[in-house]
Order: C-alpha cells, then structure tokens, then sequence
C-alpha cells in the first residue's frame, strides 16, 4: 500500500476508530442505554454509565479520530483544488477539531457543550458544502449523498427537539445519527478516492 493510498484512507480510518471506540464503550459500560443516556455520559466516571475503561476509549477515540480527520481534511482541499473545495476541506477540518475537542472537554467541562454543538452544526455544513461543489462539477452521486447526509444530521436533531426537552434521557439516539451520517459519507468519499474516482468532471 503505497503513501497516497493511506492518505486517502484517513478519513474511513478517523471514523472507524471513533466509532469502534464509542460502541465498545457502550457494551462495556455498566449502565449505559441509548433511551437513557448521552453518549458524553461515556466519557466521565461521574455518570453511572462510565468508568475508567469507557472514559478512555470514548474520550481517546474522540481525539484519535480527529486527528486522524484533520489529515482528511487536507486530502479533500487538495483534492478539489477550487476554493469551494478548499472550503471543504476546511469546514471538515474545524468539524475534526470540534469532534477531537468534545474528548478533550468531557462532559463535566464547561467548554463540553458548545464544541459538541460545533461539531454536530460543522458536520452538516462540511456535508452540503461538499455536495454543493460535487454538483457544480457533475459529480451526482456525491452530491446526493453529501446533501442528503448532512440533511439527515439536522432531521435527527429536530425530531428529537421537536419530540421533547433537547437534553431529555436518550440523548445517544440523535448523536448517533449524526455520527453515523459521517461516517458513511467519510467512508464512501474515502474510498471513492482511493480508487481514483472524482479527478476531474465526472457523472458519478
């Protein structure tokens, strides 16, 4: 596997590190449920739902992830080299930043709610911006998925406003909305990379 390859792989490698760690976190903890929990509720032992082992696989994935992201981030500027996509790039980078923070400033932290409300509102616009620019340029099916991805973070979030008090018991369910938009638009895009797709314009 040559250098280029792993580069482009960084963005399916941040996301899957992130999520194999929260998910392993949540079958190790003692108490965690999706309809009763936080996801942050993970990442300090204050919470019944965390414990030295889930605090440091949720709050290290967090960190790791992001970093690994931010390495994402300079592919997808490089790779659109317009300044749409380097918007791109850098709306996905502050949206790596954000998430690496939410691990950094856990939830007993004040800065811990406004870097985890960053992340989500970063995440949709690195999203549409980048289905934005994938339509200028005929990519299709990228710009589908970058538009409707994004779109499913915000539905997520306001169904659940909509349905109840936004910090209610159950917050897990919208968060992992939102994580798992990412990560299937992070995964895909990746890989389309890896294979050479979207050098130039294209109707895929």
């Amino acid at each position: 596997m040559d250098r280029d390859t792993v580069v482009r792989s960084s963005g399916g490698v941040a996301v899957g590190v992130t999520m194999a760690a929260i998910l392993l976190a949540t079958l190790l903890s003692p108490a965690f449920r999706w309809t009763g929990n936080a996801l942050s509720n993970l990442g300090v032992t204050q919470s019944a739902a965390g414990t030295s082992l889930t605090v440091l696989l949720f709050n290290g994935g967090l960190v790791l992830g992001g970093a690994v992201g931010l390495v994402f981030s300079v592919v997808l500027a490089r790779s659109l080299p317009t300044f749409g996509g380097r918007a791109v790039g850098v709306l996905f980078g502050l949206a790596m930043l954000a998430m690496a923070a939410i691990g950094v400033f856990p939830q007993d932290r004040p800065l811990h709610f406004p870097v985890a409300v960053g992340f989500y509102l970063l995440l949709s616009l690195a999203l549409w911006a980048d289905g934005v620019v994938s339509l200028r340029r005929g990519w299709r099916r990228r710009a589908v998925a970058g538009l409707a991805l994004g779109t499913v973070n915000v539905f997520g979030w306001v169904a659940w406003g909509l349905t109840g008090s936004l910090r209610r018991p159950g917050l897990a369910l919208p968060e992992i909305v939102g994580a798992l938009a990412l990560s299937v638009w992070a995964v895909w895009v990746s890989a389309g990379l890896v294979r050479g797709r979207w050098r130039g314009p294209s109707k895929a």
